[in-house]
């Protein structure tokens, strides 16, 4: 087990993981939605399979263009979208079939003069100003061709993507089955949502709800467990429960090393099966990572503010992993000269392409002072640097 290690040392660790996705599932078009693919997308025929226009007009062939544009052409019906008919036009003479929107080109046909363009009188067509061969013709394949990946593996699929799949005549997807997580929370001051508090030292289980919406956002299935008194049993007992039932579980508090603080002290029996315990980052110093009986296990700080930053370090890759989804980590380049010893990850919101924060203000350093629920969606990350406290960004990256 690694002790307080730093952070790159724990990216690293995370990264040397060896986790699969845990199976694939045939699901119906619509539930598809958010989940991720489990077979690349491959085009089983050209799009379109026929040259189609762009929008309403003529149909004629170059060959009867003149360059001051006086040739007349005699129209000689309508082709609609859908048209059950094959097109042809003939070329002994200028003829113009008048083709809408989404309709298959006429065979012979390689122009195609919008209707903006055009002067008709009659079953006459003439031509106000000369289009360029295939100017406003999608060509056959012009979206893909046959055989051409559409969607790769892994990929989290979004509305645009069932739109693409209902256009392949895809009834089914096949996708990665979800990863259970198990959340826990323990804490003798916890109400649950709908409690009457009974004095000011009691709180809601904002961490427990929080973990619920951010499993859900990432595609986990969550399953949050009652509220954990600070009891070893009691804890213990939960957590073997929750080992049983799921792939991953998330603890919240007890994290640390008070009397009261047993998640720690389940990890400290537990130590052979512990990956690393405590990093050099806050808020979220004493996170701990586990392989409780072949599942993961993220043991997080009790803070708001520090239950979610670990959890977008750390646990989201996790889950990503087990969902079969491909998951882009936070990376840093820190020079070697700063050697910081603890990494501080501020959340903000970019609200334009200028944005401040007062790094020179201590208390935003401080888990507790963070306020988790405002709409932010950045990290700057500043290092404590030696004796005098100067606050430098360090990198920032992106965490929706």
């Amino acid at each position: 087990m690694k002790v307080k290690i730093d952070y790159a040392q724990a990216r690293e660790i995370l990264e040397s993981q060896t986790i699969g996705a845990l199976g694939v599932e045939r699901v119906f078009l619509y539930e598809a939605l958010g989940r991720i693919l489990a077979r690349d997308v491959v085009a089983i025929q050209d799009m379109p399979q026929s040259a189609r226009s762009n929008m309403d007009g003529y149909a004629i062939n170059s060959k009867f263009l003149q360059e001051n544009a006086t040739q007349e052409f005699k129209i000689l019906g309508e082709n609609p979208a859908g048209n059950a008919q094959d097109s042809v036009l003939p070329l002994h003479q200028p003829f113009a079939i008048k083709t809408f929107t989404g309709a298959e080109i006429p065979q012979n046909a390689d122009i195609l003069a919008p209707i903006e363009q055009v002067k008709v009188e009659s079953e006459t067509l003439r031509l106000l100003e000369i289009p360029k061969v295939g100017q406003y013709i999608c060509q056959k394949g012009a979206n893909y061709r046959k055989g051409e990946k559409l969607i790769s593996k892994g990929v989290r699929l979004n509305a645009n993507h069932i739109g693409l799949l209902a256009s392949l005549n895809c009834v089914f997807v096949e996708v990665f089955t979800r990863a259970k997580v198990g959340i826990l929370v323990s804490g003798n001051e916890l109400l649950e949502l709908g409690e009457s508090a009974k004095n000011g030292a009691n709180i809601y289980n904002t961490n427990g709800h929080l973990l619920v919406a951010k499993v859900l956002e990432n595609g986990g299935i969550p399953k949050l467990y009652p509220i954990l008194k600070d009891t070893k049993e009691q804890v213990e007992e939960c957590v073997n429960l929750a080992l049983s039932e799921c792939d991953l579980i998330l603890s919240s508090g007890g994290a640390s090393v008070g009397d009261y603080d047993f998640i720690a002290a389940i990890c400290k029996e537990r130590e052979n099966e512990m990956v690393f315990k405590g990093v050099k980052i806050k808020p979220g110093q004493h996170i701990s990572y586990a392989h409780f009986g072949g599942k993961q296990f993220f043991g997080l700080p009790g803070f708001p503010n520090s239950t979610l930053v670990t959890f977008e370090l750390f646990a989201k890759e996790i889950l990503w992993r087990l969902n079969g989804g491909y998951f882009v980590p936070i990376t840093l380049e820190i020079a070697k000269s700063l050697a910081p010893s603890l990494l501080h990850f501020l959340r903000y919101l970019r609200r334009t392409t200028h944005y401040m924060r007062n790094l020179a203000d201590k208390s935003y350093l401080k888990s507790r002072f963070e306020n988790p629920f405002f709409p932010q969606n950045l990290f700057s990350i500043c290092s404590q640097h030696f004796a005098h406290y100067t606050r430098e960004i360090l990198s920032e990256n992106r965490f929706y």
